[in-house]
């Protein structure tokens, strides 16, 4: 049995919310919604949060997740697409497989693709990666940033990505430096769209789906790029 009390106890919730905040608890798991509250309120202060700004939070997380992927998907496609075209077999690349290079790269793990990825000489590495410094513990944080987002696991409040060391200089293992990280491997054009979507997220819209209770997000939540 769902322990209700649990969540409500932490958020200031209007008798109206109830139904939604229970159908919702069913579908995503009370543990999250307890850890979304208790995430609010160390940074609310004098007042519980409210159920709606919890609610608007898993929505915001998962417009950013939705975006994250789509851009990651696009790096994935790329890198594969390089491989692909540039070399006819694996033994050209160190492999040890009996597989077309095609078939190998097409089901490989994003992170098997990156340590090939890796392992190409510096005259390839520049060919992908353009004259910006290249990190390799900046190529596994984005492998991480990938599993947490393919997972559907919650990211606004997530605390184990990798840290990240930017061509600013700035280190950090935050969401935050984690999406700068992944912005400097994108091309400019699409590096620019992708910061368009980013930054548009946090819109409350006006389409609104069955329980669903008013777009209310925090504006400790929301960040700019």
């Amino acid at each position: 049995m769902i322990d209700y009390d649990n969540f409500f106890s932490l958020v200031d919730v209007d008798e109206k919310e109830i139904a939604s905040a229970k159908e919702y608890i069913k579908l995503r798991g009370l543990e999250e919604h307890v850890r979304m509250a208790k995430y609010l309120s160390s940074f609310i202060v004098d007042r519980k949060p409210t159920y709606k700004e919890v609610a608007t939070a898993f929505r915001y997380d998962k417009r950013i997740r939705r975006i994250l992927y789509k851009y990651i998907g696009f790096l994935e496609e790329s890198y594969r697409a390089y491989i692909c075209n540039n070399f006819k077999s694996a033994v050209e690349l160190g492999i040890n497989t009996d597989k077309p290079l095609y078939q190998y790269i097409s089901f490989s793990l994003f992170s098997t693709l990156i340590n090939v990825i890796w392992s190409l000489n510096n005259e390839r590495k520049s060919t992908i990666f353009g004259d910006k410094l290249i990190l390799k513990k900046n190529l596994d944080a984005l492998i991480t940033l990938r599993n947490v987002i393919g997972h559907n696991r919650t990211v606004i409040n997530y605390r184990n990505f990798r840290e990240v060391t930017l061509d600013t200089g700035e280190s950090g293992s935050s969401l935050l430096m984690n999406i700068r990280n992944m912005l400097l491997f994108l091309p400019a054009e699409i590096r620019n769209e992708c910061i368009k979507e980013l930054n548009e997220a946090s819109r409350s819209g006006t389409k609104k789906i069955r329980n669903q209770v008013d777009w209310n997000l925090n504006a400790m939540l929301i960040f700019k790029l």
